[in-house]
């Protein structure tokens, strides 16, 4: 029987663009911006008053993680009890952006007038990492809990993968804006004109805010849960809710296979470019070598992702997972050959084509992943269960994928010299053989996933005859 297909209307195209792309406006300063932020104010703190550096950004990372999965689960399990979300996710954007643009206030001179005492700048820092749990708080409340779980709510299995094409290019788009459009407030040449570049991301976030108030209809009126809070919250984790949900739960540990891989060497992506492969990041011309590759990358990967949700939406999303890891597997292996390559032109047509494949399959297989996801969430417990999915998706890949990126990048032993003066290793193209060796193990719960398709197929075929 072929499906219905079900079109997302204008508002809701605009709700899910608009909305989305502005929490991850959000999302790129803490995960691209934050720790070159702290590794300023160690610059430009006095030499007795330096800190360590690894260490404020090891603890900066595990406590945003811890701070977004718990969130989630809290505050989605708070709304699936009392079945809103557009409150959470207009007061949530408007108080993130405000948070966001509070980094601005943060420097080693203001925090030494807040607090008149030596080793300014790791009062600095910690003032950073505290108000990044209160930023990641906001954002998790207002984007990972309930914007995820009104997208859920508010799209159908016939049209799901599509909608995810679009919002898992919006990550690209956000680093590719604020790259092109604001990176130069961040560098010497541009002043090093932190404060402002907080305040124009955290004032888009929160006007977004203000305007979601009126874009987003007014939510009807639906009887609270019955069910108790915190019974709420331990839902996702009952033996029965997982034998009951079991095709959910190895989707997600597909997912965590993926997001782990991922960590081992998405993290030092752009290092690894520019210092490992030598792909040039300077010169007179605004288009240097570094900004070809990057710009290929993100552009055609954002397009043809999109292909890959209208496909998976047409054929069905069990056709598109295995060709989608696929491209991403091979993406990683080739990125693994670009230091290799003795022409300076040839390497930047080696790496803006593995880098293009890389990230088509970094963008394609979440669509296929989180497509699944939501389809098999149950229905009036999208919140408390996109908790869930952050502990495979973000806390556990997270905690495991870049600790083993760093040791590796830590065997090679040659280091370079950043723009404050740090010392860091310089990333090492053996992490994508590692990071492809992880992802070879998504094969075992995609086995079961299809075992359990082919078993549903056949008892489905025998009730009709």
């Amino acid at each position: 029987m072929e499906k219905t297909k079900e079109k997302v209307g204008i508002r809701l195209w605009l709700i899910f663009i608009i909305v989305g792309l502005a929490g991850q406006f959000a999302w790129s300063i803490e995960n691209m911006y934050l720790n070159t932020y702290i590794g300023y104010l160690n610059f430009t703190a006095v030499a007795a008053e330096k800190f360590d550096y690894s260490l404020i950004i090891a603890i900066t990372t595990a406590l945003s993680a811890v701070t977004a999965t718990l969130t989630t689960l809290l505050m989605g399990g708070l709304m699936d009890k009392i079945k809103h979300r557009k409150i959470f996710i207009c007061i949530g954007y408007l108080v993130w952006g405000i948070a966001t643009a509070s980094f601005g206030l943060l420097n080693v001179g203001s925090s030494t007038a807040l607090i008149p005492i030596q080793m300014a700048a790791v009062t600095a820092a910690i003032m950073v990492i505290v108000i990044d749990c209160c930023m990641t708080f906001f954002g998790s409340t207002a984007n990972d809990a309930a914007f995820n779980s009104y997208v859920t709510q508010n799209t159908k299995d016939s049209n799901r993968a599509k909608v995810e094409g679009v919002l898992s290019i919006l990550p690209l788009i956000s680093m590719l804006v604020i790259f092109v459009g604001l990176n130069g407030l961040t560098t010497k040449d541009g002043g090093y004109k932190w404060d402002l570049f907080f305040y124009i991301i955290g004032g888009i976030v929160s006007l977004v805010g203000i305007v979601a108030l009126f874009l987003i209809p007014k939510e009807d009126k639906v009887a609270k849960s019955n069910q108790p809070y915190f019974r709420l919250l331990v839902e996702g984790f009952k033996p029965t809710t997982i034998k009951t949900n079991k095709k959910l739960y190895l989707i997600l540990i597909a997912y965590f296979v993926f997001a782990t891989a991922t960590q081992v060497f998405f993290p030092y992506l752009m290092i690894y470019v520019e210092k490992t492969c030598q792909i040039a990041n300077t010169g007179s011309s605004f288009l240097t070598s570094f900004a070809i590759v990057m710009a290929v990358a993100l552009l055609g990967g954002s397009l043809l992702s999109v292909i890959f949700g209208n496909l998976a939406d047409k054929y069905g999303k069990s056709k598109m997972i295995i060709p989608t890891l696929v491209t991403y597997g091979v993406g990683i292996f080739m990125m693994f050959f670009g230091e290799y390559i003795a022409s300076d032109v040839g390497r930047t047509v080696y790496m803006s084509i593995s880098t293009l494949i890389m990230i088509l399959g970094f963008v394609a297989v979440p669509t296929i992943l989180n497509a699944f996801v939501r389809e098999y969430i149950p229905k009036g417990k999208e919140g408390v269960f996109m908790g869930v999915r952050m502990i495979f998706v973000v806390l556990l890949p997270m905690c495991i994928g870049p600790f083993i990126g760093d040791a590796i990048n830590g065997v090679g032993g040659s280091v370079y010299i950043d723009d404050f003066g740090v010392k860091n290793n310089i990333p090492s193209n053996y992490a994508y053989l590692a990071a492809l060796a992880i992802l070879a193990l998504v094969v075992i719960p995609l086995i079961f996933i299809f075992k359990n398709n082919i078993k549903e197929e056949i008892k489905n075929n025998g009730n009709k005859e």
